[in-house]
């Protein structure tokens, strides 16, 4: 899921939604059904295959387009990615239920921010020093180690900087925060990306 990307396969069943509506006054309300029931498949096939093409890129100076929220589930601590209540730092923590344990990805040029749906206008960001606790920061598209690239390892992302993707964010353990670590594709750098529903 490298970057927010246009689908083609969306916009033709959209177009072929259109087309049906248009066809004679006493097809319209059957059509109706199909176009919902299209819709419904279109997002299904999106949310399946991970792709965030619909949103809107971040513009300059703070105005953000919309986002999917999505939750990020490492397997290796049994937790997930966790915006810490009472901190700074993002965490893992085990699952609650909780908008902590939310993120919206707000599509950039060049990948994504991340940020916490429960400290809105907080996001993720990357520091210099391998091992260190990556922080939550008030979310600037300005700031390039705010860009994230969720790379596909597997059945599994990892969380990579954009601006270098050989930097990762690895779990620790539950209760614990998150680091920047050389990306190896560990256990503890692998993430499973679902809706928060």
């Amino acid at each position: 899921m490298r970057g927010p990307g246009a689908s083609g396969s969306l916009a033709f069943v959209a177009r072929s939604a259109v087309a049906r509506f248009e066809e004679s006054p006493s097809q319209k309300e059957r059509s109706l059904f199909s176009i919902k029931k299209a819709a419904v498949v279109a997002a299904a096939a999106l949310a399946v295959a991970g792709s965030v093409g619909a949103a809107e890129p971040v513009k300059a100076g703070g105005v953000r387009g919309p986002g999917q929220e999505v939750r990020f589930f490492n397997e290796a601590v049994n937790g997930f990615l966790d915006s810490a209540k009472h901190g700074p730092v993002a965490i893992t923590w085990q699952a609650n239920g909780t908008e902590w344990q939310n993120w919206v990805l707000r599509p950039t040029s060049n990948g994504y921010l991340v940020e916490a749906k429960a400290k809105p206008d907080k996001c993720l960001q990357a520091i210099m020093k391998p091992g260190s606790e990556v922080p939550l920061v008030p979310c600037n598209v300005d700031v390039p180690t705010q860009h994230w690239q969720l790379d596909r390892a597997g059945d599994k992302y990892v969380i990579a900087e954009a601006t270098d993707e050989d930097y990762v964010i690895a779990a620790q353990g539950n209760d614990s925060p998150v680091v920047k670590a050389l990306r190896d594709n560990s256990p503890r750098q692998l993430w499973d990306v679902v809706s928060p529903n």
